[in-house]
């Protein structure tokens, strides 16, 4: 008897312990499900959230935090007030040259540095006879939103600034240039595809969909492929609740960048960018194999030396690159005005007695 007993007792504890052991792998089970569900969505409301305010602490990840002024270079700049289509009232510093050569919008990075590091590329384009605009787009800065955009909104951040450049009478006939690194090359790509007013395109870093620019960073953190893989429909479906579907299938850097019809594009990168890998740039080629590349040995994310955007100049071979390319640029244009003249001429010579008439 006692012996049946302590069977069954033993017993007993056995199916405890089964149960105890279900219990747990179920609930283990449960929990990585909810986290390979929920991640995607934690982590698009991170890096949407803004609006991004400089001057906090600086990171290991995000030092360049300052905020300069124009004088801090010797500059005088003009702050033009720029009002979007959809009501966002941006930040916009205009430096000015005489008979400028061409005008760039700078675009920068979701986190760092602010654009007002990017004063140090306005001195050197000023150096160079060329004008720049410094625009901090919605949800960073003194500019209005709180959300950030990473590509989808700020296009009509950039078409705001194309519009003033092309009321101005000092940039008719000028071309209009765009410059963006990271986050600001991506959406540098989307408003030249968007907008044809724009003459030419530099993207540094920047990332082929916000899709492939969040997996590759899960990669990077040692995420799994398979999960990877599982993760991506997720994280577009968070993309989409936040910025809409139509511009989470449409507004891809890789597709826009399809829309730039012979116009003037440089493509920068570095060869060990850890945050933007150098499968971007090489998908981008598929994409556009016209385009001019340059792929840095380096590891620098931001592509200048040590990411001085305050001393640009003594980078050489990123200004001579630079300065190349839109000397090409300028030629591009005058060939178009050249053409277009022509062709008006031509109009003009063949309808003449209907415009006598």
């Amino acid at each position: 008897m006692r012996i049946t007993r302590r069977k069954k007792e033993k017993s007993m504890e056995n199916i405890g312990w089964r149960k105890k052991l279900l219990f747990g792998s179920v609930f283990l089970l449960a929990t990585l499900v909810l986290a390979v569900v929920f991640a995607p969505f934690i982590l698009v409301y991170y890096i949407t959230r803004g609006p991004v305010l400089y001057q906090e602490k600086p990171t290991l990840d995000n030092p360049l935090q300052e905020i300069y002024k124009a004088s801090d270079f010797l500059l005088e700049d003009k702050m033009i007030p720029i009002r979007t289509q959809d009501g966002f009232s941006l930040w916009a510093s205009e430096i000015e040259v005489e008979n400028p050569k061409a005008v760039v919008i700078y675009l920068t990075d979701n986190k760092q540095p602010s654009i007002t590091y990017f004063y140090g590329h306005a001195k050197w384009m000023k150096d160079n006879g060329y004008a720049s605009i410094l625009l901090e787009t919605r949800g960073h800065g003194e500019s209005e939103g709180n959300v950030i955009g990473l590509g989808y909104t700020e296009v009509n951040d950039v078409r705001a600034v194309v519009e003033y450049i092309m009321k101005q009478e000092r940039y008719l006939d000028v071309p209009i240039v765009l410059q963006g690194v990271s986050m600001g090359g991506a959406v540098a790509i989307n408003a030249f595809g968007q907008i044809p007013e724009v003459d030419a395109l530099i993207a540094m870093s920047a990332y082929t969909s916000v899709e492939d620019a969040i997996i590759e960073s899960m990669r990077n953190h040692g995420v799994p492929e398979f999960l990877c893989k599982i993760e991506r429909p997720l994280v577009k479906f968070a993309l989409s609740i936040v910025y809409g579907r139509d511009a989470v299938e449409t507004l891809k850097p890789i597709d826009q960048i399809k829309n730039a019809n012979d116009r003037p594009v440089f493509f920068i990168s570095s060869k060990e960018d850890m945050k933007v890998s150098i499968e971007n740039i090489n998908r981008f080629r598929e994409a556009n194999p016209e385009a001019e590349y340059w792929v840095r040995d380096s590891s620098e994310h931001l592509i200048n030396d040590d990411s001085d955007f305050t001393n640009v100049e003594k980078d050489t071979e990123y200004c001579n690159r630079i300065l190349d390319f839109l000397d090409k640029v300028r030629k591009a244009k005058k060939n178009v005005l050249s053409m277009t003249k022509n062709g008006s001429f031509f109009l003009a010579s063949k309808y003449k007695k209907y415009l006598i008439l």
